[in-house]
């Protein structure tokens, strides 16, 4: 499964040949490469006078300097409040007018409302925007802090859960932002049926897109919304990972009602199925001394 793509409107593909790229420290190990910054690496270069022209300076600014002075793009891990660290660290050296930070995306991070989370690190998405019909796309933001990047880093790239996390809110917000009815935003009970994820690239801490088609969609009684959609995350033009999905959104009063009844039915089954172990167990001391006898 691949889902096209309608146009290159986000910043993944606003980079510029020698576009610098700012990344997340968590991701050291990706900056070793030609033009990648960590943000302490690039507040140390700042204050050794290093960045953006000095003599030591790694930055070729024939290359990378344009008349708005140099330009840093946001990659992943990256927060406002490191950008402005950095902002402030050059503006103490009287450096803040020669460099560009393209941020733009981390100021349209999606709400609490239609993500689905309650703290903002957690949010993988920038608000989805309309690129066609039943076409929506929204920048791939991976927060440091996140909580699938809590326990696993290994080499350069991102682990592949935070693709399919992007898709799962990216799905959610899409059918909260356009498709339920206004008071149903935000009190929706989304429940997957089926959701299948095909990896086909690594995904680095680079800017990224996440998009959605939505490929069906009917009200089969008035307390839920059937989907069906396609999802992909890509990066630099090339797919990293698609995805398939179906889901229902709830009202939420029938879906507390189905959860607590199949919460019940789960609590008597776990009861019963302890009872026949603690029964099995305390017969099988009988059992063994009557084969020894």
């Amino acid at each position: 499964m691949s889902v096209p793509m309608p146009h290159e409107s986000s910043q993944a593909t606003d980079a510029k040949p020698g576009t610098l790229f700012l990344v997340g420290d968590v991701f050291a190990e990706f900056a070793h490469h030609e033009g990648v910054f960590t943000v302490s690496q690039l507040a140390r270069l700042i204050r050794n006078g290093t960045f953006p022209d000095g003599p030591d300076s790694a930055v070729d600014a024939d290359a990378d300097a344009d008349a708005d002075g140099v330009r840093v793009s946001v990659g992943q891990g990256v927060s406002l409040f490191d950008v402005q660290f950095i902002r402030d660290t050059l503006a103490r050296r009287g450096l803040a007018d020669l460099v560009v930070i393209d941020d733009q995306a981390l100021h349209t991070r999606a709400g609490r409302e239609i993500a689905h989370k309650h703290r903002p690190e957690n949010v993988l998405i920038s608000a989805p925007r309309p690129v066609g019909a039943d076409w929506y796309e929204a920048d791939l933001l991976v927060d440091g802090d996140n909580e699938v990047m809590s326990d696993h880093l290994t080499g350069q790239h991102m682990q592949g859960m935070l693709a399919t996390e992007a898709g799962r809110q990216m799905f959610i917000a899409v059918a909260e932002q356009f498709y339920l009815p206004p008071e149903a935003v935000g009190s929706s009970y989304f429940v997957i049926d089926s959701f299948a994820t095909r990896y086909r690239n690594f995904l680095f801490p680079l800017p990224a897109v996440v998009r959605c088609r939505v490929l069906a969609h009917r009200t089969p009684h008035r307390t839920r919304m059937t989907f069906h959609c396609e999802l992909s995350v890509s990066q630099g033009g090339s797919e990293t990972a698609g995805m398939e999905v179906r889901f229902t959104a709830f009202d939420t009063q029938v879906s507390h009602a189905k959860e607590t009844r199949a919460a019940q039915r789960s609590l008597q089954d776990g009861v019963a199925l302890a009872a026949a172990a603690a029964a099995a167990e305390a017969a099988a001391p009988a059992r063994a001394e009557v084969r020894t006898s």
